[in-house]
């Protein structure tokens, strides 16, 4: 197991907790593991719930510096995108329990993720620009998710955005205080772990397959799965 990096699985939850120090920065194999984690865990019918936290003072300001060739760098943003892309396509519902600041990379998984609670005294930013760098791979993801102005305001100047603001531009879906943090957390897995299994896979797997159609095409997508879900209930599949 990598470094900085603990996973366990406690009843149908994948939980994966950063414990990396000061920053709780995420090195190239904390990544390739967490990705080897959350596909293992997609693959196992009983598995449900991917619960990305942190201990310490940080979520996640990002990742380890490393990389000077154009392969090592060109390595590593693939390596980013492969953990955002993980994170948004995998069958399991991912809940973000961000409890304190988050950069970079960091914000990336929680942008990724199905649910994201956190502490009402988390900040999230991109801080690419004030290093010299373009920051695509935010952009690549974030221009989807985040109001256009925000998100320009947020990469051009690397100032960071409070979890009020997260919760009103759909990056955090709900801010409470850091001490109930977990208990929140708990009771959404909970309230989601009486849905039924079957039934909320297909919903993240329908989210995914259409999430670059256009409503009309996306309508008519909806068609099959709506019927093989039906059939199910009624006992005839």
């Amino acid at each position: 197991m990598a470094d900085g990096l603990r996973l366990e699985t406690a009843g149908t939850t994948l939980v994966a907790t950063i414990d990396a120090g000061e920053g709780n920065l995420f090195t190239r194999e904390m990544m390739d593991e967490l990705v080897d984690a959350i596909v293992d865990a997609g693959r196992r019918e009983e598995m449900r719930f991917v619960r990305l936290r942190a201990v310490g003072e940080s979520f996640c300001m990002g990742r380890a510096k490393g990389g000077s060739t154009p392969d090592e760098l060109r390595g590593m943003a693939r390596r980013i995108g492969t953990v955002n892309e993980t994170i948004r396509t995998s069958p399991l519902t991912v809940l973000a329990e961000v409890n304190g600041p988050a950069a970079g990379f960091g914000v990336g998984m929680i942008g990724g993720s199905d649910v994201a609670v956190g502490a009402d005294t988390a900040t999230f930013a991109f801080p690419e620009i004030k290093a010299g760098f373009a920051p695509a791979v935010v952009i690549s993801w974030a221009q989807y998710q985040l109001p256009r102005r925000l998100l320009y305001d947020m990469v051009s100047t690397g100032d960071a955005i409070d979890a009020a603001t997260a919760v009103g531009a759909g990056l955090l879906t709900e801010a409470v205080p850091a001490g109930e943090l977990e208990a929140r957390v708990d009771e959404r897995i909970a309230r989601l772990e009486a849905v039924d299994a079957f039934a909320l896979r297909e919903m993240k797997r329908f989210l995914v397959f259409t999430r670059a159609m256009d409503p009309a095409t996306a309508a008519q997508a909806s068609v099959d799965t709506l019927v093989f879900s039906g059939l199910r209930v009624i006992g005839q599949f």
